[in-house]
């Protein structure tokens, strides 16, 4: 029997950095993305302290008040792509399958579909992030590809699946 949590959802802020560091160095997390496993926490302070206007990133805090998660947008600068964004997510390895991702997604999908007006929202993940794909499904996110060999993870070279949520509530519309 799972235990249903509440989980408050904010902008992150500088002071996240050392909690978001956390996350982002677990050996629970790392392998599942992109990320590298050895980062130092300079590189997230700076990262916070430095984000563009077009990166909307917020965090998912438990109960008493702990960073359990961090997720966001990269938005497009360019003319032609503004419409779209990247999707970016880490979940803290002891919070993972509690709701955590749900939370944060609804959060960050709301930001793109009300706020920011984004009609595609993309993102890669590693084919065998199973948790992570069946989240991104959950919410909408389509299959569109498998980008062979694309990131190197332990010394072995592994695919990518590219996925993308397209809403544009204009064309039921016309």
């Amino acid at each position: 029997m799972s235990q249903a949590h509440s989980y408050s959802i904010r902008a992150s802020e500088p002071s996240d950095a050392a909690a978001i560091h956390r996350i982002k160095t677990q050996p629970g997390v790392y392998p599942g993305t992109l990320q590298l496993p050895y980062q130092p926490l300079s590189a997230t302070e700076k990262q916070l302290l430095e984000q563009p206007a077009h990166v909307h990133a917020l965090v998912a805090c438990n109960e008493a008040g702990d960073v359990v998660g961090w997720g966001g947008l990269i938005g497009n600068d360019r003319a032609r792509t503004r419409h779209a964004a990247s999707l970016f997510m880490l979940v803290d390895q002891d919070w993972q399958g509690r709701g955590v991702g749900s939370a944060l997604m609804r959060a960050v999908l709301d930001l793109a579909d009300n706020w920011l007006g984004l009609i595609r929202i993309e993102l890669k993940v590693v084919h065998d992030n199973a948790p992570a794909i069946a989240l991104y499904e959950k919410f909408g996110f389509e299959y569109e590809g498998r980008l062979k060999r694309e990131t190197l993870r332990a010394g072995k070279l592994e695919d990518v699946l590219a996925m993308s949520r397209l809403h544009w509530p204009r064309r039921a519309e016309s």
